[in-house]
């Protein structure tokens, strides 16, 4: 039998050679409905694309590289969304073009660096995803020397103008500090990401703007940066919990962290609602099972993973990075008011 060719196709639905073949190739040129006829033929003769030679005469890989952090081999801490969700989303947004994510596991920002490199060197793919963004990144300027369509899960400060997803951290703390202020807490913790990343620096100078406008003194003694595992949730309540003026309310950079919280106040005999309380920003929505459930902002993992697909793909396409840039306002959800009970 013989083997089905893109002739085979043409004839089967009556279109000519070339439109099959644009179609195939997600040539914008084609309308969609054309395209989904194409692709149902294609599937009815059993036709595959050959991939090796549309390589070979369009020069693509048809890879997007997607640099994550990948927990070690022994490490056994949870530090909440992980790889395997990010991907899943990106695989989404690109299953009807004939682009395949790549995964790049790396333990460490060096790693992540010498990748780039690699990668932009050997040109062994035609987009890269990356994560975990320092406020002067140099792996964004690697791939924006060598004019490469990438999109960063997070934002840059001092780097060039470039795509990227990521949530609203400056608008979230802001309003988590707003809303505990209006609660009665002037003793407000940070429970904070690694000091280097991007984010863990915006969310504290928003931090200490949302203290000023409240007028309440910004205490260094209350804010902590460090990967967000529950154990580091869990030292961090211990330590600031024997401070003379303790927090009334601690605002965790994740729902790890926040879980690790609570294993601190049980520790210590604090009772959420009592003595203080535990808010976190999430993006799993995990906090809704913690006994009792605590308010966060959600974002879920889908959203800004899918858009990190959507944007390479325009970006590959030649689209402008200034027209690749969103920030996402996280839902809150108040699972509990947040004033501590009265005692007695």
């Amino acid at each position: 039998m013989q083997r089905p060719t893109i002739k085979t196709i043409a004839q089967e639905t009556g279109l000519s050679i070339a439109t099959v073949s644009k179609a195939l190739k997600h040539s914008p040129q084609v309308r969609p409905e054309t395209r989904a006829i194409v692709v149902a033929a294609a599937e009815r003769v059993g036709y595959e694309l050959n991939m090796h030679g549309v390589q070979l005469r369009t020069g693509k890989t048809y890879q997007v590289a997607a640099i994550m952090t990948a927990p070690g081999p022994k490490q056994q801490e949870w530090e909440g969304v992980e790889y395997a969700q990010l991907l899943s989303g990106i695989s989404w947004a690109l299953e009807e073009s004939p682009y395949r994510v790549s995964l790049y596991a790396v333990r460490s920002f060096e790693e992540s660096l010498a990748a780039i490199r690699q990668i932009v060197s050997l040109k062994k793919a035609d987009g890269i995803i990356v994560s975990g963004t320092h406020a002067d990144d140099p792996r964004v300027r690697i791939m924006q020397e060598a004019d490469f369509p990438f999109v960063t899960y997070g934002t840059t400060i001092h780097n060039d103008p470039h795509a990227y997803v990521d949530a609203d951290n400056e608008q979230m703390i802001r309003r988590s500090v707003a809303r505990l202020v209006e609660r009665g807490h002037r003793r407000i913790a940070l429970v904070n990401p690694m000091s280097d990343l991007t984010y863990a620096i915006t969310r504290l100078d928003a931090y200490r703007l949302a203290l000023e406008i409240a007028d309440l003194p910004f205490d260094p003694e209350l804010v902590v940066h460090g990967r967000l595992t529950p154990a580091f949730g869990r030292e961090s309540v211990l330590t600031m919990s024997r401070l003379p003026d303790p927090p009334t309310a601690y605002i965790c950079a994740n729902e790890a962290s926040a879980l690790g919280a609570f294993s601190g106040f049980h520790e210590r005999g604090l009772v959420h609602g009592r003595d203080a309380v535990i808010n976190a920003t999430d993006d799993l929505n995990v906090s809704q099972y913690f006994a009792p459930p605590i308010t966060t902002y959600f974002l879920p993992i889908h959203e800004p993973s899918e858009l990190l697909g959507t944007y390479i793909l325009r970006r590959m396409e030649g689209e402008s990075p200034e027209s690749l840039q969103v920030l996402i306002m996280p839902k809150l959800i108040e699972r509990s008011d947040d004033r501590l009970m009265p005692r007695g």
